[in-house]
């Protein structure tokens, strides 16, 4: 295997199959919850931003993406503390918790996965323990 062959298998990016109508209410919503927080609304207030977006299952990615963009940002690349972030934002400390604890599971995950694929030991769906 090349080192190209390895690099692609390493950081290979999910495509989730959205249409270009999907991407581009993701990208409104996304835009107007960042809006709604810097103008000082609530993260309830903010949540209602996705109200554009008429599948439940969809506003749900959205908002779990907006947490976890926001933990990777302040938290892991700024270090700023968990409780700083709930203050500033207003999300409730244990949806940060838990949105923590689901990026390292996903990261571990990940990490299992590309270790399989780079190894020749099959598709790199991860099963760890």
């Amino acid at each position: 295997m090349s080192d190209q062959d390895d690099y692609q298998l390493r950081f290979q990016v999910a495509d989730p199959g959205y249409s270009d109508e999907d991407n581009r209410l993701y990208d409104q919503a996304m835009a107007a919850i960042t809006k709604a927080l810097a103008d000082g609304q609530s993260w309830n207030k903010a949540k209602e931003c996705v109200n554009m977006v008429a599948d439940a299952g969809f506003r749900a990615v959205i908002l779990d993406d907006f947490v976890k963009i926001t933990l990777a940002t302040r938290h892991f690349q700024q270090e700023e503390g968990l409780k700083k972030i709930a203050k500033a934002t207003g999300m409730p400390m244990e949806l940060l918790l838990q949105a923590k604890q689901e990026m390292i599971h996903e990261v571990k995950e990940a990490s299992v996965a590309a270790y399989h694929l780079t190894q020749g030991k099959g598709d790199g769906s991860s099963q760890s323990h």
